[in-house]
């Protein structure tokens, strides 16, 4: 075992098992929070069970260890815990906030769900037709729908698959199979636990010891794997209404890059609030749509990003051609009252992330996975004001902003050439 602790208020404890421990002291709150990631999220799904990751999440929370689903609930209200399991694209994520005194009888309960659910016979068919509610509800959502189809069709196996599956995949599923690929799933090695809030390292880490290190490592079976290069080009999903949905993607760079923080920046100048380009161009001056926006999605591996759009249909290829005109003008560089108003906006979430234990837990995991150690705010700080005008502007001239996908959802396809 190994603890190494830095003046950041940061440390990483290491077990023998193959699970990270990554936590960061913060003085002036009364809470701790938890994030548990397993990889176990829909990246590891059985290619003939696309959407079990998202019904194993809601089974693990009905009972663990000596708890029912009835017990195990009351005893977490009992302690003021706010928590939640979810499935996301490669960590299946538990995350649990309190007061920091209930720290040391939380962990135990939390190592109980990862390491002991009941997984009982009568809580696999509620957690399956959960799932199946989910889908349900996604053909009432146009924007969702076009979210997925905009994945799928851009982001290559299986990073561009969708936690809520497929229905056929679902329904097929049974608590046999499921069992056993929760045993695949869940193992040590590649872990990471992250504890945030007012905490002492040596006594988080005795307990997370106790409460994790018997947790028995191994080699997960066979997953999904990477599989043939995503279709992208135009797709147009049709269907009869008085909106259209627009989705755009093109590649970026990965998390860990050193230029996601130009590819960051970027979004904010097109799409940080009222005053970025979509917003005042294409809503407000042009009085197109009622939603546009873009964002920046990064895994480990590969990064791209995500543009958005809705309108009504005789205003769709406008907001369309609009869009991709604001996208080819970024090459022409930004203006000194861009860079700093997206500047500005991105220390003011940095703030409000070190105020909620629970969004820096979330944030050093992720540090974790993506950089192999956790960063502060300090450094996150100094990496959004070290962004230059010069700098950014030289960036955006030698990057690429031409969509290599566009999907859309409507009663009418649009014209759209991709180059």
């Amino acid at each position: 075992m190994s603890l190494s602790v830095d003046h950041t208020m940061q440390a990483v404890h290491s077990l023998p098992n193959g699970l990270t421990l990554v936590m960061e002291r913060v003085p002036n709150v009364r809470s701790a929070a938890v994030c548990v990631l397993t990889p176990a999220g829909c990246m590891s799904d059985p290619a003939d069970a696309l959407g079990s990751s998202g019904v194993l999440a809601d089974w693990l929370m009905r009972g663990a260890g000596d708890r029912d689903n009835r017990q195990l609930t009351e005893y977490m209200d009992s302690l003021g815990v706010q928590r939640s399991c979810a499935a996301e694209t490669t960590f299946m994520r538990l995350s649990a906030s309190m007061l920091s005194e209930q720290l040391p009888k939380v962990l135990p309960v939390l190592a109980d769900i990862v390491q002991r659910p009941r997984l009982p016979d009568d809580g696999f068919a509620p957690a399956v037709d959960l799932s199946l509610q989910q889908l349900d509800a996604i053909e009432d959502e146009p924007s969702q729908k076009l979210a997925l189809l905009l994945r799928r069709q851009h982001l290559p196996e299986p990073w561009g698959r969708e936690v809520v599956g497929r229905r056929e995949h679902l329904q097929a599923l049974t608590a046999q199979k499921l069992r056993a690929d929760y045993h695949r799933r869940f193992i040590p090695r590649g872990a990471i636990i992250s504890i945030a809030g007012n905490i002492e390292f040596a006594a988080a880490t005795a307990w997370v010891d106790k409460a994790f290190g018997g947790w028995q490592s191994g080699t997960p079976g066979n997953g999904s794997t990477k599989g043939d290069r995503p279709q992208r080009g135009v797709l147009h999903h049709h269907q009869q209404s008085n909106q259209v949905q627009i989705g755009l993607a093109w590649d970026s760079v990965p998390e860990n890059s050193p230029q996601s923080i130009m590819a960051k920046t970027t979004r904010g100048i097109l799409s940080g609030g009222m005053g970025a380009r979509l917003f005042s161009e294409i809503r407000e001056k042009q009085g197109l749509c009622y939603s546009v926006h873009v964002g920046y999605q990064a895994f480990k591996e590969l990064g791209c990003f995500i543009g958005y759009a809705g309108t009504a249909p005789d205003r769709a290829q406008r907001t369309l051609d609009s869009f991709l005109v604001e996208l080819r003008r970024l090459r022409q560089g930004a203006a000194n009252d861009e860079l700093q108003r997206c500047q500005i906006g991105m220390k003011s979430g940095l703030i409000m992330q070190g105020e909620s234990s629970a969004a820096r837990a979330g944030a050093i995991a992720f540090d974790y996975h993506h950089y192999g150690r956790p960063r502060t705010l300090d450094e996150l700080r100094r990496q959004i004001e070290g962004v230059t005008l010069d700098g950014l502007n030289a960036w955006l001239a030698q990057t690429s902003f031409e969509p290599a996908t566009v999907v859309t959802i409507g009663p009418q396809p649009l014209e759209v050439t991709l180059r």
